[in-house]
């Protein structure tokens, strides 16, 4: 089977973190809440998301073996952030592990498309078109989860509403 959408690679999260993120998509992306608790390790920065038209059994082959040798399962979150000039609202996990595993993504055989953005691993929270203050003043006082755990990692390709699972690792 071939790729015929762009793929994202994502480390799915398990714990009390998804309900608080469930809680919070609800209440203003009710769009997005088929999509997991998740950090992106590639697709929304950074390399990219993994192009269409590479075989899906050569993609998982490449990554197995990288997730295999990059193993980690404990995410601590360090902070609540909004990206500049957006009203996107996303948790910073300590990011020297998920660093590591981009680089060692980004340097296998996969091929990705292209992204404007550097690699800035996060968990998105909320994502509106405009901040507002009504949603400075909600995410000002909000208290997150300070951990997780990596249930599995996954790939992922964005429908409408949504997503779907290809293949977990």
């Amino acid at each position: 089977m071939k790729l015929d959408k762009p793929t994202y690679l994502i480390a799915e999260l398990q714990g009390e973190i998804e309900q608080y993120v469930y809680g919070l998509r609800s209440k203003f992306n009710p769009d997005r809440t088929s999509w997991p608790t998740d950090i992106t390790v590639a697709g929304s920065s950074g390399i990219g998301t993994i192009s269409e038209g590479q075989e899906l059994d050569f993609v998982v082959s490449e990554i197995s073996g990288i997730l295999s040798s990059y193993q980690f399962d404990e995410v601590v979150f360090e902070e609540l952030d909004r990206f500049p000039n957006t009203g996107i609202y996303v948790l910073k996990p300590i990011r020297d592990k998920f660093d590591v595993l981009h680089e060692a993504i980004k340097s296998s055989k996969v091929s990705f498309n292209e992204n404007p953005w550097p690699y800035n691993p996060h968990c998105t929270l909320c994502a509106v078109g405009e901040n507002s203050v009504e949603l400075e003043s909600e995410f000002s006082e909000e208290v997150f989860p300070t951990s997780a755990r990596i249930r599995c990692f996954s790939l992922y390709q964005p429908e409408a509403n949504g997503g779907s699972r290809i293949h977990k690792f």
